[in-house]
């Protein structure tokens, strides 16, 4: 799996890097039982400091998406199934993102397909940064 990260995005690495796998997972390009580089070697081959890939491995572990063992590195798990927790912290997430995009006069209509692009770019492995 290529992964991208934009050194001059406003969005943090780390969330570049989440987004990637994740967006890896999604698309199919990871599978459950596949595993990922190691810290050290992912966070060489993308010249990113390896606490942030650490950090990054950390939250998906957190999250369900993968396991991270001793001898075999981090490996990639099937996706986890939202939960009421989950989605009410999704719903505190894009909250502030609703309310800005209505405050800069976006109609539901507009929303409704700006949502619908992202589902497909999502779908598509959409890893791009801004």
């Amino acid at each position: 799996m290529l992964i991208e990260i934009d050194m001059h995005s406003s969005i943090p690495i780390y969330k570049q890097l989440k987004t990637a796998i994740v967006s890896g997972i999604l698309s199919g390009e990871l599978h459950e039982g596949d595993n990922l580089p190691s810290i050290r070697q992912l966070a060489s081959d993308l010249g990113i400091n390896l606490h942030t890939v650490r950090k990054v491995y950390e939250m998906l572990c957190d999250e369900g998406y993968i396991k991270i063992h001793r001898s075999k590195g981090a490996e990639i798990c099937s996706p986890p199934k939202l939960n009421k927790e989950d989605l009410s912290v999704f719903e505190k997430l894009l909250l502030p993102i609703v309310i800005e995009l209505r405050a800069r006069d976006i109609g539901e209509e507009r929303f409704a397909a700006l949502m619908k692009d992202l589902w497909e770019k999502s779908i598509e492995g959409g890893n791009s940064h801004e």
